[in-house]
């Protein structure tokens, strides 16, 4: 079983530091890992791009993530998203995307391979986003060229009728439909974070639910693991806060028992 890890959901937050980001990615590096889940902003870090293409390890293999620049955006333009039913923010969602794709030539130039992996997308925006305008923008992204990388679309908790959601997005369902529904000479397929799926059902149960809709369907793309709190003073209240394990965090759902089901 190969083990990525989120390296930037460990990177100090606050100012940038260029000391204490070369600390993690030193230890990250003295882990034996396989590769990083690595962010997409628009760059590949707020701050300094060749800083990061620097601390990446020869032998790592990368799944780039577009949630963060996803979200940022989203702030500013509500109808962004590869899911949304304005065109405009559909198009404009696209042109993200293809600065991802351009981050992606970037990346295995620096490793002098195709070590990416993977590339997550995601159906936002919220409220109301569309099945039909997401397999849409899949069917624009398979034709691409991602030099071998799998389009992943990551699974976040849906849009709720009290309005009690965190990204609000498409359901698992319809994200599967949608990626049935693209064409293209891209694989696509579906990944979960542990936790985005605990906190769409509130229970530690819907993440097991969602990797078999996900192996029945054929399109179990992968697991990420971070955890779900249905209270804390800290991570909150069914939050996509990150939350660590429960041996780190009681309050979590995600047991050492939950991981290994």
């Amino acid at each position: 079983m190969k083990v990525l890890v989120a390296a930037y959901a460990v990177v100090p937050p606050g100012n940038f530091d260029t000391q204490a980001e070369t600390a993690v990615y030193d230890g990250l590096g003295a882990l034996g890992l396989a590769g990083v889940e690595q962010p997409f902003f628009g760059t590949l870090h707020r701050h300094d791009e060749g800083f990061l293409l620097g601390q990446l390890r020869p032998g790592w293999d990368v799944v780039l993530t577009t949630l963060p620049g996803t979200m940022d955006r989203m702030k500013e333009d509500a109808a962004f998203g590869l899911a949304s039913t304005d065109e405009g923010g559909r198009s404009r969602a696209l042109k993200f995307m293809e600065a991802a794709r351009n981050a992606v030539d970037r990346l295995n130039a620096r490793f002098g391979r195709r070590a990416v992996r993977g590339v997550e997308v995601h159906s936002a925006p919220r409220p109301a986003p569309s099945r039909d305008a997401f397999a849409r923008s899949l069917s624009e992204l398979r034709d691409w060229d991602w030099q071998g990388a799998t389009l992943l679309v990551e699974h976040c908790d849906a849009a709720r009728a009290d309005g009690a959601h965190d990204k609000g997005f498409l359901r698992l369902e319809d994200e599967v439909s949608a990626v049935c529904a693209s064409t293209g000479p891209t694989p696509a397929a579906c990944s979960l974070n542990w936790g985005r799926s605990a906190l769409d059902g509130r229970s530690a149960r819907t993440p097991l639910d969602h990797i078999a809709v996900l192996k029945d369907g054929g399109l179990y793309g992968g697991l990420v693991f971070s955890g779900a709190t249905p209270a804390h003073p800290e991570y909150g209240a069914w939050r996509d806060s990150h939350a660590p394990f429960s041996t780190a965090c009681p309050a979590s759902l995600l047991t050492p028992e939950a991981g290994a089901a």
